[in-house]
């Protein structure tokens, strides 16, 4: 058998080196969604295939290639190296919402459940825990929020 060394919750631990067709199957989903509707039918149906779902709401991208908003061009590198670790059967949703939309008071995010306040913002779905604006861009910060239960 061959071994690979890997980091859990700060130890080390020694794991079977598996088939990549079994590597895919433990991988973390990630989704990416661009409206409030599509955020919306991705979270529901991630309720029947997923144990754990994390929502990140996040300023989209510019012609630059980096989001309208200064918070989460420094919380996003943070929040995907730290989504790596995510274990399988858990779905990570990202949002990215345009300036003109997060700009409008009425916008449809900051009403209903999710009542955001600001963008970034990381949720763990199904519990009141997230994380906002700069607390986002703290690593040990996201890692608690993935691995509490």
């Amino acid at each position: 058998k061959q071994w690979y060394q890997r980091r859990v919750r700060g130890n080390l631990k020694f794991s079977e080196i598996k088939p990549p067709e079994l590597l895919k199957l433990e991988m973390a989903k990630f989704i990416t969604v661009n409206s409030f509707a599509e955020y919306l039918k991705a979270a529901e149906s991630s309720k029947s295939t997923c144990s754990q779902i994390f929502a990140l709401f996040t300023g989209s991208l510019t012609a630059s290639g980096k989001s309208w908003c200064p918070d989460c061009v420094r919380a996003d590198p943070v929040i995907e190296e730290a989504s790596k670790s995510l274990p399988s059967g858990t779905c990570f949703i990202t949002t990215y919402i345009d300036r003109p939309t997060w700009k409008d008071p009425a916008n449809e995010f900051r009403k209903g459940d999710l009542k955001l306040k600001s963008v970034p913002t990381l949720v763990k779905l199904g519990s009141e825990q997230r994380l906002v604006e700069s607390e986002c861009a703290k690593k040990s910060l996201v890692e608690m929020l993935f691995e509490e239960d």
